[in-house]
């Protein structure tokens, strides 16, 4: 069994343990460790030994951190999803589709705006009403609303720059009518940095250097981290130049959807310049490819 199993693609394995919900700790503790071994030995054919400061236990929380990431995101998207429903016979705007978008709007705190979108890209309604400047606005160009209204899909996640100016995560679902005719859309915007800080706080690792972060894989942007300098940059800001063994891994992390590695870069508090090991794995959401990633000291 446990060939088959050291076998299995990394998403899988990482998904294993959790619908496995009544197995052994034991049983946990082999799964996390074939998790470790795997992404290390597809960037490592001769071998591979693990930083002997990372437990099992941080590994599995690693795990249990992807899973979580994944359901807040799968939630959002599946409610959305209802609202489109929902607006296909309320209409996208009047009374009866606020209705539908203040429902929507206490789905998560993290939101920061809902809006629908006429098929002419105007904006039609908004929640919350602090947003309502924004009504009226035409988005049209918008890739996302182009690709959605041309596909007659919805969009997955993305991260767009706002009217309002800010950088948000984005997902958007078509609106149909009675008689199956697109005739327009109902779109999220959501604070990343937020979302994420507050699904992985109960997995942070308990250690100053060690943390768990998320990164897009197109540009290497930081959507999250614990230290909050560092979000919002990609590998091109200034601040990673100096190190091009960051540089190099930065690089294979968007290119390869699993492994580990190591580099050099400052401790959490930028006093000083520590090795450290970062494992990362890619979550199973539509969209943009976003990538979690545990990084370690290394002694």
């Amino acid at each position: 069994m446990l060939p088959m199993l050291k076998r299995l693609p990394i998403s899988l394995l990482a998904r294993l343990p959790v619908r496995l919900s009544g197995t052994c700790l034991l049983c946990r503790i082999i799964l996390v460790a074939l998790l470790t071994c795997s992404m290390a030995e597809a960037n490592d054919p001769e071998g591979f030994q693990p930083p002997a400061n990372v437990s099992a236990n941080m590994m599995w929380s690693f795990i249990l951190a992807e899973n979580a990431v994944n359901e807040n995101l799968s939630r959002i998207g599946s409610e959305l999803s209802n609202a489109s429903h929902d607006l296909g016979e309320s209409g996208i705007e009047g009374k009866a589709s606020e209705q539908v978008l203040e429902k929507l709007l206490r789905m998560d705190t993290s939101q920061i705006d809902i809006i629908t979108v006429g098929r002419n890209g105007t904006v039609m309604e908004v929640m919350p009403d602090s947003y309502q400047s924004i009504k009226g606005a035409n988005i049209g160009d918008q890739g996302q609303i182009k690709e959605l209204f041309a596909s007659k899909v919805g969009t997955g996640y993305d991260f767009i720059k706002t009217i309002e100016g800010s950088d948000a995560l984005n997902i958007a679902e078509p609106v149909f009518d009675e008689q199956g005719q697109l005739f327009g859309a109902v779109s999220i915007l959501i604070n990343a940095s937020d979302l994420f800080h507050r699904t992985l706080a109960p997995f942070q690792p308990s250690t100053g250097n060690a943390k768990l972060w998320i990164m897009q894989a197109e540009n290497g942007r930081v959507l999250y981290d614990t230290d909050a300098s560092q979000i919002g940059l990609t590998l091109s800001d200034p601040v990673y130049q100096s190190f091009p063994q960051l540089l190099e891994l930065g690089r294979r992390v968007s290119r390869e959807r699993t492994g580990f590695g190591t580099y050099e870069f400052f401790d959490q508090d930028h006093r000083k310049t520590i090795k450290k090991g970062v494992y990362w794995t890619t979550l199973a959401n539509p969209g943009v490819e976003i990538r979690l990633l545990l990084t370690v000291e290394l002694d």
